[in-house]
């Protein structure tokens, strides 16, 4: 794998057509925001969080990307998962779907930067790759997008 190889699949997850079904985005534009924050039974997170957890964890690999040692997301913390999640309006549906666009665009350009030999690297201040983290993010969106997917299956029957 090399930086364009990574650069491809990040945009073919998000906005493309990946060989898994849909992209994290189309769907996303599509599910109206009234079903953003409702929780099907035995769910414990609500499409709005989900996005919102998905955004802060892009954000983590940005600042890494950023040469960020110091940032860190503790797992089930309120940078893992925020608290008193809302998405009320379409206007904030629209706001939360810019934020993770702009997440993506930000990664990429800070990929754009990088050799491919800073794929091999440790990432600062963790016991992984680069690599291992960019493949992370990408796997990341797609486990999410499924769950987003499944939620609004349930509320859509």
């Amino acid at each position: 794998m090399d930086i364009e190889d990574s650069i491809q699949q990040l945009e073919m997850v998000f906005e493309g057509d990946p060989w898994l079904g849909t992209s994290v985005l189309k769907p996303l534009k599509k599910i109206p925001y009234e079903c953003w924050n409702e929780k099907p039974e035995n769910v414990a997170h609500s499409i709005a969080e989900l996005v919102l957890h998905m955004i802060d964890w892009r954000i983590f690999v940005i600042e890494k990307l950023k040469d960020n040692q110091s940032y860190s997301i503790v797992m089930n913390s309120e940078m893992d998962w925020r608290k008193n999640v809302s998405i009320a309006t379409e206007t904030e549906k629209k706001e939360c779907l810019t934020e993770l666009i702009n997440t993506q665009e930000m990664l990429i350009t800070r990929l754009v930067e990088k050799p491919d030999s800073w794929l091999n690297e440790f990432v600062l201040g963790k016991d992984y790759t680069n690599e291992y983290m960019i493949m992370g993010v990408i796997q990341h969106d797609i486990y999410h997008l499924g769950q987003i997917n499944l939620i609004y299956s349930q509320l859509n029957k």
